[in-house]
C-alpha cells in the first residue's frame, strides 16, 4: 500500500512528546514524500509548529463540540496510515472513525480492537515501545533518540539572562510529590554551583509549583554565604517555547524526571536527573552529557506507587551525589 498521508494521535505529556520525535523523524525518512499530520493537546503545539517533520497541527479540544469536529477532519483526510500512540478512549474512538487504510497502536483492551497492528507496551510510555510499534510497522529506524530533534525558533525577549547559569527544574506538583527532592537540598546545590563554578540559578516550573521554587528560594537566601545569590525564578511565567529557548542557552540543568529534564535533554546540555520511582531505562535522559543520580533499592522503581508512605528513593538522595554528577558534567569528566 503506497502511503500519501499519515497521521499521529500523541500523549498529552510534553516528556512523551519528545519521545514521540524519532518516530516522527522515521516516519519522515521511510515516506518523505507523504503528508504527517499530528493531532496534540493545545498546549504541545508549540513543540511542532517548527518541525521538519510534521506539515500540520490539529489541536484536541475539550469542548465536545470540538472532539466531533476533530473526528470530521481526520476522516475527510483519508489517511493511509493512522498511529495513536495514545491508548485512551478517545485517542481510540478518533482512530476508529478515521477510516485510515491502517490503523497501529498499543495495546489496550477493549479499545485496540480498532488496530490493525498493535503492540504491548513495556515500561512507561517512552521511546523503546514507539519504535517496537515501527518496528513492526516494517519502517525504518535510522536515528534511535530524540537529541536535537526538537527544532523551536523562539527567542527570549522579555528576561535579561546571566552569562551563566543552571536550570532547576523541581516540578514538585501535587501530580509529582511522589518525584519531589528536599528543596533544602536544591538550595544546597544552588549555593555550590554558584561558588564552584560561577552558575547564577533559574528556577522554572509550572504554576502549580510555585510554593516548592518559593521555598528553594528562601532557602538559598537562609544559606548565602557574604551576601545574597540573586535567582532568576520565572515559575509560571513561560511558554514552552520560550522554555526550551531557556535551556538552549543553559550551562547544566538538574531536576526531576520531567517534560522540561526530556527538552534539556533534547537541546544536548550538561542533564543531571534525579531518580526514584520511575525507570531511567526506559525514561532517562538520551544526551551523552547526562547522568541520571539514583539510589539503589529494591523497591525501585515502582512505577508512581502512590501508596508509597516513606518516598526513600528520593529522600535518601545526597546533595554529595548530586554534586559529583554536577561536577563530572562541568568539568568534562564523564
Amino acid at each position: 500500500m503506497e502511503i500519501e498521508k499519515i497521521c499521529v494521535i500523541h500523549l498529552n505529556q510534553i516528556g512523551d512528546l519528545v519521545f514521540s520525535l524519532p518516530l516522527l523523524k522515521a516516519l519522515k525518512d521511510s515516506y518523505p514524500g507523504a503528508g504527517i499530520h499530528s493531532v496534540v493537546k493545545p498546549y504541545l503545539k508549540g513543540l511542532l509548529e517548527d518541525s521538519p517533520y510534521v506539515d500540520s497541527i490539529f489541536v484536541r479540544d475539550e469542548p465536545l463540540f470540538g472532539k466531533f469536529d476533530l473526528a470530521k477532519r481526520l476522516r475527510r483526510n483519508r489517511y493511509d496510515l493512522m498511529i495513536s500512540l495514545a491508548r485512551s478512549q478517545e485517542a481510540m474512538l478518533l482512530t476508529a472513525l478515521s477510516g485510515a487504510g491502517k490503523k497501529a497502536g498499543f495495546v489496550h483492551f477493549p479499545w485496540d480492537l480498532v488496530l490493525d497492528v498493535k503492540e504491548t507496551v513495556a515500561g512507561h510510555n517512552c521511546w523503546i515501545n514507539n519504535a517496537r510499534l515501527l518496528e513492526k510497522l516494517g519502517v525504518n529506524i535510522i536515528k534511535n533518540d530524540y537529541v536535537g530533534l526538537l527544532e523551536v525558533q523562539q527567542k527570549i525577549e522579555r528576561i535579561i539572562l546571566p552569562e551563566k547559569y543552571v536550570i532547576i527544574s523541581a516540578g514538585a506538583s501535587r501530580r509529582r510529590l511522589v518525584k519531589a527532592w528536599d528543596e533544602e537540598k536544591y538550595a544546597e546545590v544552588i549555593v555550590s554551583l554558584h561558588r564552584e563554578y560561577g552558575l547564577s540559578p533559574v528556577l522554572v516550573g509550572g504554576g502549580d509549583t510555585l510554593e516548592c521554587n518559593e521555598l528553594i528560594r528562601r532557602y538559598v537566601s537562609e544559606r548565602s554565604p557574604l551576601g545574597k545569590i540573586e535567582i532568576i525564578d520565572l515559575t509560571g511565567a513561560l511558554g514552552l517555547r520560550e522554555v526550551y529557548a531557556l535551556l538552549e542557552r543553559a550551562n547544566l540543568f538538574v531536576g526531576i524526571d520531567s517534560g522540561v529534564m526530556h527538552m534539556a535533554s533534547a537541546a544536548d546540555i550538561p542533564v543531571v536527573a534525579l531518580f526514584g520511582p520511575t525507570d531511567p531505562y526506559y525514561v532517562g535522559p538520551q544526551n551523552r552529557d547526562s547522568i541520571v543520580v539514583s539510589k539503589d533499592m529494591k523497591c525501585a522503581p515502582c512505577y508512581l506507587n502512590r501508596s508509597c508512605v516513606n518516598i526513600d528513593c528520593m529522600r535518601d538522595l545526597a546533595v554529595d551525589a548530586v554534586m559529583d554528577a554536577c561536577r563530572a558534567l562541568l568539568d568534562g569528566k564523564k
